[in-house]
């Protein structure tokens, strides 16, 4: 699988530019910005740090460990992307909240997917359902103990999420696809924590190309 990523190592290869009045300070400083316009309600969006944090290599170990190839172990976030710029996401302390992509530029590495054939309305309420999870609190301990447990590859799917009050990043995409479409991302587990690395491996999902813009 050749993976479509948004890097800002490659964004001097800018295809057009853009005007934007309110930026983060080290995005506007950075002169450059993902082409957004590319993705649509409902896409998934997945992150790595372009400069690896200790927790950043702890869930890319965790993932390895529990078995995940190195192109999909990598990916250590993942969130839904709504309109603009806006995505939601599920992150310790703040629990499912939305914010702006743009404030990952250029300390991250993204990259879009989506389900090809998805009608819009299909798209736009995967969203919405998204959304109704705001506010929901992230499953800190459960994800720690998992974590701990794929480190050492003792990690089963089978019973590893303990919470069903709480939620992780990646299975807020999982859910509200599932809640929607009523079918599953194939080599996901079922009532079980789905990771940033199963969606980034599962063949139902298409990569997006998104290009770089020069900010003016």
């Amino acid at each position: 699988m050749v993976q479509r990523i948004i890097d800002p190592g490659n964004a001097t290869a800018a295809v057009d530019q853009i005007s934007i009045s309110v930026l983060p300070t080290k995005t506007r400083e950075f002169g450059f910005v993902p082409d957004l316009a590319k993705c649509m309600p409902g896409d998934l969006v997945l992150f790595r740090d372009a400069a690896p944090s200790r927790a950043s290599q702890l869930i890319a170990r965790a993932q390895s460990g529990a078995g995940f190839a190195s192109e999909h172990s990598a990916w250590t976030h993942a969130a839904i992307f709504l309109y603009e710029d806006f995505v939601v996401e599920a992150v310790p302390r703040h629990g499912v909240r939305t914010r702006t992509l743009y404030s990952d530029i250029p300390q991250r590495i993204l990259r879009g997917r989506r389900k090809s054939g998805l009608a819009d309305t299909d798209r736009y309420q995967i969203a919405l359902r998204a959304l109704r999870m705001l506010g929901t609190r992230y499953a800190t301990i459960s994800a720690f103990k998992m974590g701990l447990r794929m480190a050492k590859g003792l990690w089963d799917a089978n019973g590893s999420f303990e919470s069903q009050s709480s939620i992780i990043c990646s299975k807020v995409y999982f859910d509200a696809y599932a809640d929607i479409t009523r079918a599953f991302l194939r080599n996901c587990p079922v009532g079980d924590a789905v990771l940033p690395a199963h969606l980034s491996a599962t063949p139902d999902l298409e990569d997006v190309e998104v290009g770089w813009l020069q900010l003016t």
